[in-house]
């Protein structure tokens, strides 16, 4: 999990409840303790207080291999919390909008991922591995077959997806905190066997993005957000691509008035439940449904109806503005020119833009793409183009997306779930030499 052939940390006693190493180790500012949650603002403000506490874990354990225990006791006390919402108004998981409105929730993801975290803090990696085994089918043959897939393999570029990918869908974006054991593999695997480490997402950068929920530590992974127009390099710099001032002027009058929708009743519960509404960096998207599907199909067509007649009103001739319906999201992304005319923006123009800033030899294999829906293809492609040395790894169960890209990418590995990918890259990355590769600082000194 750390460094092995560095002795272990001194250590000096400073409160009963915990030992502090002398070298490298955060303690973090705030405690938290059991909080009633009857609104989306309480939930959100409380998943933000457990990315305040994951963080520092993260880095503690690269660092000195040791956890705090108030910290622990924390992430317990966010667990109970939102468990309480379960047990409270016979069973309705009500969670309030306003004085006026509530809506059904769905807090497993939430409460899933701190029972592992807790684990995962209590028990160490081992029994970890034998704890989430057991909460899917087949998971030792899938976790073996993708160790021999990987065996022996350092990358180029590891370029991957979060959402579905990496990382469980939750049913609400602000809520989806990157877990400690989560963050642990991915940063070893990106800082022992990759050169470039990208994530690709969909979400923004930031405000409120992917950065936000992530809780690796800085410096290790390239964070693309937008579909790629706008990305934060390893040197913490931001990057954006080029868009049409006239477009750009427009996307900014469609987030106006898509935002003023949260004032219709009928509407407003689309602002809290699964994407929410994200204004990213040359593209608007709004939820309509969750993975729950605890929104009805009727009200989640008015929505969409409704989006689709501003864009129509402000883009009458379909030159500024595609709009994109995967039955959770509303997108609405800008147009690019393509070889065939106006095409709107993917993720392979993301990364295509990425190397252009960084120059990241995408003719020099061999690459590792992840994936786990149809918007990911167009990544892999792009990798595709510069070379055939790729291996990709898709999380999903429907044939068809299986079938394309197997025709893309002969060396594809298909599993089930996010936790699969993430156990196959922690087990495989600690075989891993340290040498060569571009490692993530703070992580492995």
């Amino acid at each position: 999990m750390t460094n092995f052939d560095q002795p272990a940390a001194a250590f000096v006693e400073r409160q009963p409840l915990y030992m502090l190493p002398t070298r490298d180790y955060r303690i973090p500012e705030i405690d938290i303790g059991l909080r009633p949650i009857r609104s989306f603002k309480e939930l959100f403000q409380l998943k933000a207080l457990t990315r305040t506490i994951r963080s520092p874990i993260v880095r503690n354990i690269f660092s000195a291999r040791v956890i705090n225990q108030r910290a622990l006791e924390s992430l317990k006390n966010a667990r109970r919390s939102l468990e309480d919402v379960y047990f409270r108004d016979y069973e309705t998981n009500m969670i309030r909008l306003d004085n006026m409105h509530s809506i059904q929730v769905d807090l497993s993801y939430e409460i899933r991922e701190l029972k592992k975290d807790t684990y995962y803090l209590e028990h160490g990696e081992d029994y970890f591995f034998d704890y989430i085994g057991r909460l899917y089918n087949r998971f030792d043959q899938h976790v073996i077959k993708g160790l021999e897939f990987l065996d022996g393999l350092r990358f180029n570029c590891f370029i991957t997806d979060r959402d579905g990918t990496t990382n469980n869908y939750c049913g609400h974006y602000r809520s989806s905190i990157q877990p400690v054991y989560n963050a642990v593999f991915l940063s070893r695997f990106a800082s022992l066997c990759t050169e470039n480490p990208i994530f690709i997402t969909s979400a923004p950068l930031k405000n409120f993005g992917i950065i936000d929920v992530s809780v690796n530590p800085e410096g290790v992974f390239i964070y693309a957000g937008s579909k790629g127009r706008e990305f934060l390099d390893l040197d913490l710099r931001e990057h954006r691509a080029f868009i049409d001032p006239r477009k750009r002027s427009k996307l900014e009058e469609l987030g106006r008035r898509v935002g003023m929708l949260e004032k219709n009743p009928d509407f407003e519960k689309f602002f809290y439940v699964g994407s929410g509404l994200q204004l990213k960096f040359g593209q608007l998207t709004i939820a309509r449904q969750d993975v729950a599907k605890s929104i009805a199909g009727e009200e989640s067509l008015a929505l969409l109806e409704s989006v689709r007649g501003i864009v129509s009103e402000l883009d009458p001739d379909g030159t500024a503005f595609r709009v994109n319906d995967t039955g959770k999201d509303i997108e609405v992304v800008v147009t690019v020119d393509g070889e065939d005319g106006l095409k709107d923006f993917d993720k392979g123009d993301g990364l295509k833009f990425i190397d252009s800033k960084l120059g990241l030899e995408l003719k020099r294999g061999p690459h590792l793409v992840c994936g786990d829906t149809v918007s990911d293809i167009p990544m892999l492609k792009a990798v595709m183009d510069y070379t055939d040395d790729v291996y990709a790894i898709f999380v999903t169960r429907e044939p068809e997306l299986v079938r394309k890209v197997l025709g893309i990418c002969p060396d594809t590995l298909i599993v089930p779930s996010p936790d699969i990918l993430l156990t196959i890259l922690g087990i495989s990355s600690l075989s891993a030499r340290r040498s060569n590769g571009k490692r993530g600082r703070g992580v492995f000194p």
